[in-house]
């Protein structure tokens, strides 16, 4: 059985966790908090504002955290030698 939303509880998760991530837009935070309460909702898992918080504060930071490599890293050359995953020599690129 779905719940409704409390909504002074997602204003006040939603408060805590912009104050948390302030680079990240207020409806950012917002649709992520909302989203979250809704997931768990569908999953079957008694919502509590204490999870949801925990949950998407994960989220967030994975979103803060996910910055592409820079420019300089992906103009180095690859070397030819071990790879860090294989532990075989790299064939080089023609070229």
């Amino acid at each position: 059985m779905l719940q409704t939303f409390p909504v002074q509880d997602l204003r006040r998760i939603s408060a805590r966790l912009h104050d948390e991530f302030s680079g990240l837009s207020h409806r950012s935070v917002e649709r992520c908090v909302s989203d979250t309460w809704q997931c768990v909702e569908h999953l079957g898992i008694t919502v509590t504002p204490h999870l949801v918080e925990r949950v998407a504060r994960e989220h967030l930071e994975a979103m803060v955290n996910s910055v592409p490599p820079s420019q300089a890293l992906r103009a180095t050359p690859r070397r030819s030698g071990t790879t860090l995953f294989t532990g075989h020599r790299a064939v080089p690129r023609p070229g």
